[in-house]
């Protein structure tokens, strides 16, 4: 099995620690106590695609960047010539 970088957490002591281990193990022993330590799954980042009006926050940001970039740009290049 591949390993990756994994979060566990000692309920006993609370010692959090990243271990490189293989993806199917989901508890191991805690170095400092000794006690089990559970693997801490984290929260997925979800990223929404700003070109689609599809998503109609994430296209509003979108939106009201590119226009402020614009403005930004177009005031640097007034204000060269």
């Amino acid at each position: 099995m591949p390993k990756q970088l994994r979060d566990f957490l000692c309920e006993h002591c609370g010692l959090e620690e990243e271990r490189y281990i293989s993806v199917d193990i989901t508890q191991t022993t805690c170095p400092e106590c000794g006690h089990t330590m559970i693997r801490l799954i984290g929260m997925p980042r979800v990223d929404l695609d700003g070109t689609d009006p599809g998503f109609p926050g994430a296209y509003d940001k979108w939106a009201r960047v590119r226009e402020q970039n614009r403005a930004i740009k177009g005031k640097r290049s007034y204000a060269g010539e």
